[in-house]
């Protein structure tokens, strides 16, 4: 019985959980799977939930809970400092030290950035799909045969997840592929890593199915096989297998379960999640009980009243970039993206009441227009904050493979998926034919598509070109590291192989 109730434990972390506060109180989860029996499919099923629930906490970001030395009570939702923050984009509104420090890569000096160097989290996910691994071959009560390759697919496709996003997070990581690894792992090679990624990937693929059950955003919060392979996309994006990528994404195209959102369905998308473009995301859900309360979503930071009950913005994109991102929207208000994705608020109102939004998004001038792209009910409240976190959708990997397909010569290609993106914006298609000007298009389509999702900073690192956009990086500065976050003090601890990214030893 205590199996049972354990494993139900477990699932309920992903599915069904209170609050994000007690999600990120629970004992840490080699406790939890050391004491599992692993006799039966209820055990196992809670096992793989739980992988995705750690991986869910792991982009939020370390607390107190996690480890001692960290300084903040709650998770900041980490994933957009990793991959949007230093992209030149944004402005803290308010002036927050924190955030201008992110923005000029000044990732060691502020104790309240530390947490962002940690990995500790993706290895939890590691160890736990490590463990998942191992035990359910074992397992024969409750569990066919076809549910246990299901499940041991998707824990091949989150160890692989773990590991990509810890690489573009900090370049070289070390590898762990054992459940109870006592080694003193070294780092590996980006390269290396990505070349794993993608191995995982092929031996996960066959076991993983297109739709698992649920809702969309149920299905597409687990391992399908479409995320698999916008994973094994990107993996070989950054191994400059052009080819390679442009065939995981035709897949992905061929098998006819995805399709761009109209522009009138990104709200449904980016509010619930609950859409055919969502290839892989994580989500929260209020009509299961699940809330981020303050900490733990970025949205906290975008938002304010009447979203929330902030009175000042914290995180921003200043008009003048915005309309040097969109263009078409600077000459002639055609991209409906700058609608969807900005508001100006009436901040005459006193903040006792709900504050009006203008219908001109960009109304508020240069440095308090809203990034409204994740929105929430009107009601002032953090408690309800269960927008989802995207990782993967149609758009993203149409771009990625009109950037393969360019870099390939197949200009024509890439220019059908890059016109998908753009239609769907209200914006003229994009018709110079030659490869070096409709790769950049589709860079900074990215750019105008992607923003705020986490994915900027990304590209640009894997391109070496980040010291291009934020004008405190050097192109040498980006060649010794600098692209990539510090590794966090506590990976050194009895690690005589751990070594440090070349730039930050020099600067702190």
């Amino acid at each position: 019985m205590k199996n049972k109730v354990i494993a139900t434990f477990l699932l309920v972390l992903i599915l069904a959980e209170t609050s994000c506060k007690k999600w990120l109180d629970e004992t840490p989860i080699n406790t939890v799977t050391e004491e599992q029996a692993w006799k039966n499919g209820a055990d196992a099923e809670g096992a793989v939930a739980a992988a995705f629930a750690i991986f869910r906490r792991a982009l939020s970001g370390l607390t107190k809970e996690d480890t001692p030395s960290t300084t903040r009570n709650g998770s900041w939702g980490d994933y957009y400092f990793w991959g949007d923050s230093r992209s030149g984009d944004w402005i803290t509104p308010n002036n927050d030290g924190d955030w201008n420090a992110g923005f000029q890569n000044h990732l060691i000096q502020r104790t309240e950035l530390e947490p962002m160097t940690n990995w500790r989290l993706f290895y939890r996910a590691i160890e736990q799909c490590n463990l998942v691994l191992e035990k359910i071959p074992e397992i024969t009560d409750g569990l066919t045969d076809e549910r246990k390759a299901q499940l041991l697919a998707e824990a091949r496709f989150m160890r692989a997840l773990s590991h990509f996003y810890a690489a573009r997070v900090w370049g070289d990581i070390p590898i762990n592929l054992k459940a109870r690894n006592v080694d003193a792992l070294g780092r590996e090679p980006l390269n290396t890593v990505m070349r794993m990624v993608v191995n995982e990937v092929d031996m996960a693929l066959p076991n993983l199915l297109w739709e698992n059950k649920g809702t969309i955003k149920e299905s597409r919060s687990r391992g399908t096989r479409g995320a698999a392979l916008a994973l094994k996309a990107h993996a070989l994006m950054w191994l400059k297998d052009y080819q390679g990528a442009s065939d995981a994404i035709k897949q992905i195209m061929d098998s006819n379960n995805y399709r761009l959102a109209t522009i009138d369905g990104l709200r449904t998308m980016f509010d619930t999640g609950e859409s055919a473009e969502v290839i892989f995301e994580m989500y929260y859900d209020k009509s299961k009980g699940e809330y981020s309360d303050y900490y733990g979503h970025i949205m906290t930071y975008y938002l304010t009243n009447p979203y929330t009950s902030r009175g000042e913005l914290s995180l921003a994109v200043p008009k003048s970039k915005i309309l040097e991102i969109y263009p078409d929207y600077a000459r002639d208000k055609s991209d409906k993206r700058v609608n969807e994705f900005f508001q100006s608020i009436d901040f005459s109102v006193s903040s006792s009441e709900l504050r009006p939004i203008f219908a001109d998004p960009l109304q508020n001038g240069e440095r308090a227009i809203m990034f409204a792209k994740f929105r929430k009910v009107k009601d002032r409240t953090y408690n309800l904050m269960d927008a989802p976190v995207p990782i993967f959708r149609y758009a993203d990997v149409l771009l990625l493979k009109a950037e393969a397909d360019a870099r390939l010569g197949r200009v024509s290609e890439a220019l059908e998926n890059l016109n998908k993106v753009r239609t769907r914006a209200g914006i003229p298609t994009f018709t110079r034919d030659d490869a070096p000007v409709v790769i950049e298009e589709v860079l900074a389509e990215r750019r105008r598509e992607l923003i705020g999702e986490f994915h900027r900073v990304y590209d640009l690192v894997r391109l070496g070109r980040l010291h291009e956009f934020n004008s405190y990086i050097t192109e040498q500065g980006e060649k010794d590291g600098a692209g990539f976050f510090p590794v966090s003090d506590e990976a050194f601890a009895n690690n005589p192989n751990m070594e440090q990214t070349y730039y930050w030893q020099f600067n702190q």
